[in-house]
């Protein structure tokens, strides 16, 4: 896992150092743009205390509030330890890109729901938008997200998805 994680964090920081300036004045981080994602987390991408296997989708929704700001709507949904338990979390935040090279951090703040367990956990991330073309993305994305009622539940993980500026 450790060489993975270190792949991924060499990747992010090659490709930001070959910066991606777009050729004309309109970028997909001003203002009034909507932005569309998904991502996916598995077992050697997330790691907590209390699962040993897990695999997790992501949908994200957003709209740029100003330039370079999103505010984010997020659902996720995963599988845990082969099925044992499945949790849903429900979320909004914002995300903001440092100049036009994609590089972004962000926040949000969700509502974590597993039979039995009810929890708030808030999430920092920070990922690199990279654009394969005028508005695909593929976005490798780090985060933590921790649980109050629960510190087992706590934990952190590298995403990697596909996002759609228009």
């Amino acid at each position: 896992m450790k060489k993975l994680m270190m792949a991924a964090i060499g990747l992010m920081m090659a490709v930001s150092a070959n910066a991606q300036y777009l050729n004309d004045s309109d970028t997909p981080f001003e203002q009034g743009k909507f932005y569309v994602g998904a991502s996916a987390s598995s077992a050697s991408l997330y790691y907590n205390k209390s699962t040993d296997f897990s695999f997790g989708v992501n949908g994200k929704v957003g709209y740029m509030i100003i330039d370079n700001l999103m505010g984010l709507g997020v659902l996720e949904y995963s599988n845990i330890s082969n099925g044992s338990y499945v949790n849903t979390k429900l979320g909004a935040g914002a995300r903001w890109y440092f100049d036009k090279i994609g590089i972004y951090a962000g926040a949000v703040a969700k509502y974590y729901h597993e039979k039995g367990f009810d929890d708030f956990m808030p999430e920092v991330q920070a990922g690199y938008a990279f654009f394969l073309g005028r508005h695909v993305t593929v976005e490798p994305e780090v985060y933590y997200e921790h649980s109050f009622k629960d510190s087992d539940k706590s934990g952190f993980g590298l995403r990697i998805g596909f996002g759609i500026y228009f």
